[in-house]
């Protein structure tokens, strides 16, 4: 289970704010929001020891998120989430970002070098009796498989050059989200805010 969580955030709370997320209670408005959402999130689980950071991710060290198993970050530029992804790739720390506009946003994993288990199910045919007169049954068999992941960064998927022949066939299958993405990240890192709705 999760032993513990870090709310890491520099912003106060708004009235906005309250539309977008239960943790923090509207007599809590004016707060950094880290702090206004402690007692609703140790609320959930006891158990996990919650705690705050009010710092600003570019004034914490690298060894600070090397910390963390996993680090989940949202509402950063594009530089910061790369930035921080790759702390998490150089000390083997599963990283996940993503964030909502309006009504699109995205998710982005990165999970390094990951291995799971995954159950098949397999039909087999089997014999009812012991002539050949007798029709044959199928019987369900299930069998767990070991597989592997290998993720790549953040920055290799944001910095895909779509010019070259053997991206440009993918980018006809490919979702036009993407591209959506990237324009509201440019648009958070040229004028430091999210656009407006």
């Amino acid at each position: 289970g999760v032993k513990s969580v870090c709310l890491l955030d520099i912003e106060k709370l708004n009235e906005i704010d309250l539309y977008s997320q239960f943790l923090a209670p509207p007599d809590k408005v004016g707060e950094n929001r880290a702090e206004a959402s402690l007692q609703r999130a140790r609320a959930l689980n006891p158990m996990v020891e919650v705690s705050a950071e009010t710092k600003a991710v570019d004034d914490l060290p690298d060894n600070y998120f090397s910390t963390f198993d996993i680090v989940c970050a949202t509402g950063l530029k594009q530089e910061q989430l790369e930035r921080i992804n790759n702390i998490c790739r150089d000390n083997n720390k599963k990283f996940l970002c993503g964030d909502v506009w309006g009504m699109f946003g995205y998710m982005f994993a990165d999970l390094v070098d990951h291995e799971y288990s995954e159950e098949i199910v397999q039909h087999k045919a089997v014999k009812r009796g012991p002539d050949d007169s007798e029709k044959s049954a199928r019987e369900t068999v299930s069998i767990t498989v070991k597989r592997r992941a290998i993720y790549v960064p953040l920055q290799n998927a944001l910095s895909a050059d779509w010019s070259k022949p053997e991206l440009r066939s993918r980018l006809r299958r490919g979702d036009p989200s993407y591209f959506v993405m990237k324009i509201l990240l440019r648009f958070r890192d040229e004028y430091n805010r999210n656009p407006e709705p």
